[in-house]
């Protein structure tokens, strides 16, 4: 698989639980692709590209769509969505008045190929009345073609659904990819998705609720991010960006073998109060506080209490080779401290949110200055996990809202916005 493959985008999708700062309302579009009228209204993702050759490499290289010798149209504007029809399905429009060689030759080579491999495929032919070019589709479903047919004949299209040209002007005319926020991410999402580290349901329910749309654009080492959504709070996309810019610290203490980490700069109150907003708006702040209130009697200790007397600054979770991990940094740096019974079970997930949650946080330690939460062996595991040198890799620290790490990719929200980058060197 392409490492700049939808699916690789859709594994970043997770990690905008803890991101997002809505884009403007309104807003000049400054261009709107004309091949957006071959995208229907259902949708549940879109890529638009300029050129053929640099869109079409973000679909799975086994697809089927990959097959095509598309030399010709290489420089080509496309338009990829991928749609819901009993399984997700692709679509590709793709512009057939810019192809290299003659084009109703290249058009007609197209569709032969097309046929061969039993792809249901048309050209379409330009409207004068619109000033729309002729342009081919290609997709493995006929149903989702008569479904294209039907919203072209009603003049109908992505540009038609909610938020749409909103999410259009978040990408300022540029290339991009688009995600729909609602029912869509369980649908996008592949079998077995990030199953080592969230649960698919929580996890896919949650996206549905962080934005509208979540637009990527092309930048230097990767993509510019923007969720966009309205100005509520029920949008987990608005609560973090109420929230001021922080530190992360834990680059310095991530072992060797670290497969995922996410680190959330804490600021106090104000992280607490968003927090609340977002339950109120959700309707979830009564089963907040009952479930701050049943820790309270289990554990002996308020969490709200605990987590003022921690002076918090900073949580994390880690998965590694050892395991998985919950970390917190205080304001003044823990003393060491073996491994022990952690009486504080459950608290960081209720105060930071479910991606906090291990399947065993029984154990606690102090090492390097940080609180450390798991199941003993997860635990001591990660105090004497191999550390690479400091200049191994360059991790995101002052201010930053959040940062996550995969190999081969870092999601962090800086001051300039939040940035995608590929081939992390962490």
């Amino acid at each position: 698989m392409c490492k700049k493959s939808i699916i690789a985008l859709l594994a970043a999708l997770p990690l905008l639980f803890a991101c997002g700062e809505p884009s403007p309302k309104t807003g000049d579009v400054r261009r709107v692709p004309e091949l957006l009228a071959a995208v229907p209204s259902d949708a549940l993702a879109v890529v638009c590209y300029d050129r053929l050759e640099e869109g079409l490499s973000l679909l799975d290289s086994t697809n089927v769509l990959r097959q095509l010798n598309l030399t010709a149209f290489k420089q080509s504007h496309m338009a990829l969505s991928l749609c819901y029809n009993g399984s997700l399905v692709p679509v590709l429009a793709l512009d057939a008045g810019r192809a290299e060689a003659d084009s109703a030759s290249a058009v007609s080579t197209l569709l032969a190929q097309a046929a061969n491999l039993k792809l249901q495929a048309e050209y379409v032919r330009p409207d004068a009345e619109t000033k729309r070019r002729g342009f081919l589709l290609i997709t493995p479903s006929n149903a989702q073609l008569t479904a294209v047919r039907r919203h072209l004949s009603e003049h109908t299209s992505i540009l038609d659904a909610p938020g749409f040209r909103q999410a259009l002007a978040a990408a300022a005319g540029r290339d991009f990819v688009m995600f729909r926020g609602g029912g869509a991410p369980e649908r996008l999402a592949p079998k077995g998705w990030l199953r080592d580290y969230f649960p698919r349901r929580a996890l896919t329910r949650f996206l549905g609720s962080v934005a509208d749309w979540t637009v990527l654009t092309p930048a230097a080492e990767g993509f510019d991010v923007a969720p966009v959504c309205e100005q509520d709070d029920a949008f987990y996309a608005n609560i973090l960006g109420s929230l001021p810019f922080g530190e992360s610290r834990l680059g310095a203490i991530l072992p060797e073998e670290v497969q995922f980490a996410l680190a959330l700069p804490v600021a106090l109150p104000q992280l607490r109060e968003a927090v609340d907003r977002w339950q109120d708006a959700s309707v979830k702040l009564t089963a907040h506080r009952k479930r701050l209130e049943t820790l309270r009697k289990e554990s002996g200790k308020d969490p709200l209490k605990w987590e003022r007397e921690q002076d918090v600054r900073e949580v994390a979770l880690v998965h590694f080779g050892g395991g998985a991990v919950t970390l917190v940094r205080p304001a003044k740096p823990a003393t060491e401290r073996e491994p022990r019974e952690n009486p504080w079970r459950g608290f960081l997930p209720a105060l930071y949110g479910d991606a906090f949650t291990l399947v065993d946080d029984s154990c606690t330690a102090c090492s390097r200055g940080w609180q450390i939460y798991g199941s003993p062996e997860a635990v001591t595991a990660f105090i004497e996990a191999a550390r690479p040198e400091e200049a191994a890799f360059e991790w995101p620290g002052k201010g930053y809202r959040f940062v996550i790490y995969q190999p081969g990719k870092t999601l962090a929200w800086g001051k300039k916005g939040i940035k995608l980058i590929w081939n992390s060197t962490l």
